[in-house]
Parts: C-alpha cells; structure tokens; sequence
C-alpha cells in the first residue's frame, strides 16, 4: 500500500464519521417523547376513581385522641433540639466530662 493510499483511506473514513455526525436523530426521539412518563403515571394510579367510590368509608387507623398526643409530641420535639456531640472527639465516650 502507498502512502498516497493510506491517507486516502484514512481521509475517507474520517469523512464518514464526519457525515454521520449529521445525521438527524430528533424526528426519531420527538416521535415517543414523554411516552415514558404517561405510562410510569399510568402504572402508579391502581384505581383513579378510588376517592369517589370510597367516600362514605371510615378510615382504619389511631383514634382522636392517640393522633393528637402524637401530633404534640412530634411538635414538642422540635422545641428543645437534641445536644450535638463534639465531632472531634470520635469513639471516647460521650465527650462530656465529669464535674467531681
């Protein structure tokens, strides 16, 4: 094979890499887009009219007075933030120490 050849060669495939570059991908990917969200949506409502149909039922669950004193407590929890340990003592204990 000659030099003059070769370059021809490489020069040639270069230029198909090149051309398929060009090629246009959109009409392929518009045709389906947003197709993967409506059937995830799709698989996630079991029974859209659910609401409807189970309006007069009671829920199942804690009674009103249970709800509330947990509801207060979880409130309550925010009041007083929990003691932040001191980062830089890692695995000695609690990093408090003792007033004897």
């Amino acid at each position: 094979m000659t030099l003059s050849l070769a370059c021809k060669m490489v020069t040639g495939g270069a230029l198909v890499y090149v051309l398929a570059g060009c090629v246009a991908t959109t009409p392929v990917y518009d045709a389906a887009y947003g197709q993967s969200v409506r059937s995830l949506q799709a698989q996630q409502a079991l029974d859209s009219d659910a609401s409807t149909k189970n309006r007069n039922r009671v829920p199942e669950g804690m009674d009103g007075r249970a709800a509330r004193e947990t509801l207060e407590r979880y409130h309550r929890s925010f009041q007083q933030p929990q003691r932040q340990c001191n980062p830089f003592v890692i695995g000695i204990g609690s990093g408090e120490t003792r007033g004897e």
